[in-house]
C-alpha cells in the first residue's frame, strides 16, 4: 500500500483551495491527506513533521504567507514550500527564494505549468 502524501494548502479563499486540490487529486496517483489553512496562522498550527508540500498564498488574514513560510522553513527545513500567488512582484520573488521557499506560482495558475512543478517536486520529497 502507497504511503499518503501530506498537503498542506494555505489559502483563504474558498474557490482556489478547491483548485488546487482538485488539481493535486488529477496529477497524484497516491493517497492524498489534504489540509486546508485558512491564514498563516492556521499553517503554522496544522503543519507537522510530516507534511510532505505546502501550497503557500501571500495575501491572507491574521498572518499573511511569507510570516507563515518564514516559521515553518524554521521549524521543517526540508519540507518544500510553493508559493502561489497573484501579486508576482520581482521583489515578492526575491523574498520567497530568500526565506527557503522552493518555487514560486503565479495565479492564476496554469494547470500544466503547476503539474509540472509538483511533479518535480514530490518526487524529491519520497526520497527523503
Amino acid at each position: 500500500m502507497l504511503k499518503p502524501i501530506n498537503i498542506l494548502i494555505s489559502e483563504d479563499e474558498n474557490l482556489n483551495f478547491v483548485l488546487l486540490q482538485k488539481l493535486l487529486q488529477r496529477i497524484i496517483k497516491s493517497p492524498l491527506n489534504i489540509q486546508h489553512a485558512i491564514n498563516g496562522k492556521e499553517a503554522v498550527e496544522f503543519c507537522t513533521q510530516d507534511t510532505d508540500l505546502i501550497l503557500m498564498d501571500i495575501e491572507m488574514p491574521i498572518m499573511n504567507g511569507f510570516d507563515a513560510s518564514e516559521i515553518l522553513k524554521q521549524r521543517y527545513p526540508n519540507i518544500p514550500i510553493i508559493i502561489q500567488t497573484a501579486h508576482c512582484s520581482k521583489d515578492h520573488r526575491l523574498k520567497a527564494k530568500k526565506l527557503g521557499c522552493n518555487a514560486f506560482l503565479a495565479k492564476p495558475i496554469i494547470r500544466k505549468d503547476f503539474e509540472s512543478l509538483v511533479s518535480y517536486i514530490l518526487p524529491a520529497v519520497a526520497a527523503c
